[in-house]
């Protein structure tokens, strides 16, 4: 499961979770870590690190835990000491610091790095339970393709993927009724 996406069922009423596609980034019998991949919030990296030259970079809203921390994912492997692979060239945090210097000392973009303000979490049973339940469909995914989706059309790409005729909820909006 590490690695993998989840795609929230379009019948999905939670409030948080509505359109979503969660990225598992650690999965294991302590708990599952994720990340919301399609929540860009308004506030970009130099708003809460006025020092980073290069701070241009979005802020997703990762999930309803721990809001008030910044988390990482990234292609950059070992140049972040302490990253932790989550599958072939994809990493999930590290040194904060290490790489807000090298974000301003090369060229780093926003395929290679994405940051989330909070987390997805999950035991391990109630996740399970939650897909059993059809709440989530689960997608298996290129690491690399990650960081480079567009957040914008993500969730309905990857649910026309599930079963032919599922797409057209993403064509619908957010309130039916406004059709």
């Amino acid at each position: 499961m590490n690695g993998n996406l989840l795609i929230a069922n379009p019948m999905l009423n939670d409030g948080y979770f509505n359109r979503s596609v969660v990225h598992i980034s650690q999965y294991s019998e302590e708990g599952i870590v994720g990340f919301i991949l399609n929540f860009k919030t308004q506030f970009k990296l130099r708003d809460v690190r006025p020092q980073v030259k290069m701070g241009n970079f979005p802020i997703y809203d990762g999930g309803p835990v721990a809001r008030n921390q910044l988390f990482f994912l990234h292609t950059l492997g070992e140049k972040v000491s302490n990253s932790l692979q989550v599958k072939e060239d994809l990493f999930f945090g590290g040194d904060f610091y290490e790489l807000l210097h090298i974000i301003d000392h090369e060229n780093i973009t926003e395929q290679q790095v994405r940051f989330f303000a909070g987390y997805s979490g999950w035991d391990v049973e109630q996740l399970e339970d939650e897909i059993k339940k059809k709440s989530w469909y689960v997608n298996s995914v290129t690491p690399k393709n990650i960081l480079s989706t567009n957040a914008d059309l993500i969730w309905g790409e990857e649910l026309a993927k599930q079963k032919t005729g599922l797409k057209i909820f993403s064509e619908i909006g957010y309130d039916p009724s406004a059709n």
